[in-house]
């Protein structure tokens, strides 16, 4: 077994909008978990609300707390179950945010993102990054469950962003989506970018981006038709561009009352509104509609069961995450990495961070 050392840097939340690089503890797995040395961590758009305290008493349910949890790194030593079941030191993996607990109605029915004992790690449920330690450190602990074997071909921190880029995937495909479909996307942050490229890779139509800005521009780059916002009315525009009709499948990636709204009026009778924003507060939803024209909405939490097709769309080359990695900064600069990518400075879009150095 590889002798690790007993202490590491890592980013330390300790308050609200208070945090610094710390030396810590290395962690230690337990049976079925494995250490691995973090290449890269990815800035995901929940983070900054994290460490804003956006969710008090959840995530994380205290302080002092390591966040982040799109991550790729090696595993240096494995757990007695781990290694049973196949997991070896030197095998390179990438990680998602959600170990269920295994054991209830919802992990057996392979629904682990909303296990029913969520939030109990005492019953074997983590989130890491959110509530349970996460990836803003050199070394990473993780459940079996919840790390994917990337091929020796793809570089680790393209294999970081398979857990915001299977969201994306998980998002398109309860859209449900047939190929030739139209696809209407709300948002052209890093969700909406990636789901414009899974949409694409799935045989989509048309596929329509409303956003604006830098980030809009990226849309069309990605091959997305273009709606401003702020320009136009998106419902209008695709009555328009569907002869009145709308699209089957909405995915809601903005995260507003508005825009939730605007998926429900823009998709067609008997479309799918498939939502993963969360919105600050509650939309007003145009009901009759939704009941008379049959029109479903669909919440969608994380990525249950999309990690490893992700990976195969990756190597498969299905899709390229290239245009959407713009900056990589080493740990020590996390300050000046979160401030770029909360202000979108020099077209920032995924931002990563290397906790062993660039």
């Amino acid at each position: 077994m590889m002798q690790l050392p007993k202490e590491m840097d890592a980013l330390v939340l300790k308050g609200v909008r208070e945090f610094s690089i710390e030396t810590v503890p290395v962690p230690i797995p337990d049976a079925d978990e494995v250490i691995c040395k973090v290449d890269t961590t990815f800035i995901c758009g929940t983070d900054p609300h994290i460490i804003n305290g956006d969710f008090p008493k959840f995530w994380p349910t205290g302080y002092p707390f390591i966040p982040g949890h799109e991550w790729s790194g090696t595993i240096v030593q494995t757990g007695k179950r781990a290694s049973q079941l196949g997991w070896n030191e030197g095998d390179r993996v990438c990680g998602i945010s959600h170990c269920g607990c295994g054991y209830c109605e919802m992990c057996l029915k392979g629904r682990y993102n909303i296990c029913l004992n969520y939030g109990n790690e005492d019953k074997g449920h983590r989130q890491y990054g959110h509530y349970t330690p996460g990836a803003y450190a050199q070394y990473m602990r993780s459940s079996v469950k919840s790390i994917f074997k990337i091929p020796d071909d793809m570089s680790l921190e393209y294999a970081a962003c398979v857990d915001p880029l299977s969201i994306a995937l998980y998002t398109v495909k309860r859209s449900r989506m047939q190929p030739g479909d139209d696809i209407l996307i709300l948002g052209t942050g890093p969700q909406g970018l990636m789901a414009i490229l899974c949409a694409k890779a799935m045989g989509a139509g048309r596929i329509f981006a409303a956003g604006s800005g830098e980030r809009l521009v990226k849309a069309q780059e990605l091959g997305a038709i273009p709606i401003d916002y702020r320009l136009e009315d998106v419902v209008e525009k695709i009555k328009d561009l569907t002869n009145g009709r709308g699209v089957p499948a909405v995915l809601e990636c903005a995260g507003t009352s508005k825009s939730i709204t605007q998926a429900c009026l823009a998709v067609s009778k008997g479309g799918v509104v498939s939502v993963i924003g969360i919105p600050h507060s509650d939309p007003s939803l145009p009901l009759k509609r939704i009941v008379l024209e049959e029109v479903e909405i669909i919440g969608n939490r994380a990525n249950p069961n999309t990690a490893q097709p992700t990976i195969e769309l990756l190597q498969n080359k299905r899709i390229d995450l290239t245009p959407l990695m713009t900056h990589r900064f080493a740990l020590k600069d996390f300050d000046k990495a979160l401030d770029i990518f909360e202000k979108r400075e020099d077209g920032a879009i995924k931002v990563a961070t290397k906790p062993n150095g660039l």
